[in-house]
This record gives structure tokens, C-alpha cells and sequence, in this order.
């Protein structure tokens, strides 16, 4: 990792990245710009902008999705375009965890089963206690052996959310984590992350167009046509939107995805 001048480490770390889409002059569209920042272990980063911003791009290529034009990306110490494909796939399969709005649950497995997937598919055996103390954080206890299909929204999230965490990621990405769910349910789902982050030290880096849900971070970004145009550490709901939209009314002319 990388240890900033106050001894704090950067669990993810872009210096200079850029990444552009295509390869003709005209046609060729830059996703980020020159973008440097380091995100700390054990923090809670919202990544924000109006679309067409990059924060989809800003989230792939932190995770190794997608490979920058030019810049360096560190992931707990490592750089990714060092990383052929093979071990560019155990790094995520053993150091990331990801949730989704969609939450990509296996239909014909029971939520115990699917919180168990990623262990499976590490050739690592589930450890049962690990894995009943995951259901119980995220309070299934009572719903373990039911398939994704008798659970409501928030259910689901809160399996994606074990899945997640359950092989103990360096780093957590949250695209969109609440985006399908109430109000009420959101804010369940929000408050075990941050319980992940307070009692556990998770590092978690989540995209969304929520100031509510942003709230809930330690460290808001703003990214405006592929640059972070700013920041706030610990800010209101209120704060947070009044930010955003002036970068919406900025941006409003268009942009990149």
C-alpha cells in the first residue's frame, strides 16, 4: 500500500490517470483526466457527479475492470497494469468485493449458498462461523436456507452485502448499492455498511447520485467531466446536494459516461 506523510495508508491509488475511449482525433472521448487521489484504508468514499462524469470509469478502473490510458492504479500496494489477466482475476477474487443495484444473486441457490459463491469459486472452504456470522450481521438468520426469489429488495441487498464481505476484501465498490430500494430499506442497507466500515475497518468506495446515501460516507468526491472538481469529508445530505448541483448546472451542456 501506499503510506501517505501522516503514516495512513491508501488502500486504492490513481497518480495521473487518464483514460480515453477510442483512438480518432474526433471521435475520441476522455473518460478521466489526469485524475490523482488516494482513497485511505479503512474510510468510506462516496463518488459522485452528474452523468457522464466518469464515475463508472473512476469505479472500473479502481477495481481493475478497465485499464487506463496512462496514469498509474495501486490496489493495496499493487499496481494493476503490472497484473496479467489471470492474476488480475484472483486479486479481485481474493482482495475485492463488490455489490451492485442489481444484486446478482443465483436464483437457484439459497442465501446461504450464495453468500458461500465466492469462497466456492476460491477453492476455499467456507468457514461455517464465518459465514453464520454473516448472515446474522446482516440479519437473515431466520432466512437462510431461502432462495433469492421469497425475499423482498432490501433482503437481497443484504445477502449481495455478505456475499461481499464474507471472503474479507482489502477494498469493498458499491455501484449504485441502493438504488433499487425504499427510502427505509436504503438506509438499512447504508447504516451495515457503515457498521462494516466503524467495527470491521472496511475500506469502501461506493458510486452514487444520492446525497442521502453519500451522507453516509466519510468523504464525498465530485468528478466533473472526467476531473474531481472537489471534495467534502463528513458533510450534511444538504451540503452534499447543494455541491452537486452546481456541478449539474455546470455540466449540463453534456459529458462522458
Amino acid at each position: 500500500m501506499t503510506t501517505t506523510s501522516s503514516g495512513i495508508q491508501d488502500v486504492v491509488r490513481f497518480d495521473a490517470v487518464r483514460k480515453v475511449y477510442g483512438s480518432a482525433a474526433r471521435t475520441a472521448v476522455t473518460a478521466l483526466d489526469d485524475v490523482t487521489v488516494g482513497l485511505r484504508q479503512g474510510s468510506f468514499t462516496a463518488v459522485m457527479g452528474p452523468s457522464g462524469s466518469g464515475k463508472s470509469t473512476f469505479l472500473q478502473c479502481a477495481a481493475g475492470l478497465d485499464t487506463p490510458t496512462s496514469g498509474s492504479v495501486r490496489l493495496d500496494g499493487v499496481e494493476l497494469s503490472t497484473l496479467r489477466e489471470r492474476a488480475l482475476t484472483r486479486l479481485r477474487r481474493e482482495r475485492i468485493g463488490f455489490i451492485f443495484q442489481a444484486f446478482n444473486l443465483m436464483p437457484s441457490l439459497s442465501v446461504v449458498d450464495n453468500i458461500k459463491l465466492p469462497l466456492r469459486l476460491a477453492g476455499r472452504r467456507p468457514d461455517r462461523a464465518v459465514v453464520d456470522e454473516m448472515i446474522e450481521r446482516v440479519g437473515l438468520a431466520d432466512r437462510r436456507r431461502n432462495r433469492p426469489g421469497e425475499l423482498s429488495g432490501g433482503q437481497q441487498q443484504r445477502v449481495a452485502i455478505a456475499r461481499a464481505l464474507v471472503t474479507r476484501p482489502v477494498v469493498l465498490f458499491a455501484d449504485e448499492p441502493t438504488g433499487a430500494l425504499d427510502s427505509r430499506t436504503a438506509r438499512e442497507v447504508l447504516t451495515l455498511l457503515r457498521e462494516a466500515v466503524r467495527l470491521q475497518g472496511q475500506t469502501i468506495v461506493m458510486v452514487t447520485h444520492d446525497p442521502v446515501a453519500a451522507a453516509h460516507a466519510d468523504r464525498v468526491l465530485f468528478l466533473s467531466d472526467g476531473r474531481i472538481a472537489g471534495a467534502l469529508d463528513r458533510p450534511s445530505a444538504e451540503r452534499i446536494a447543494e455541491s452537486f448541483t452546481r456541478l449539474d448546472t455546470i455540466a449540463a451542456g453534456g459529458g462522458v459516461r
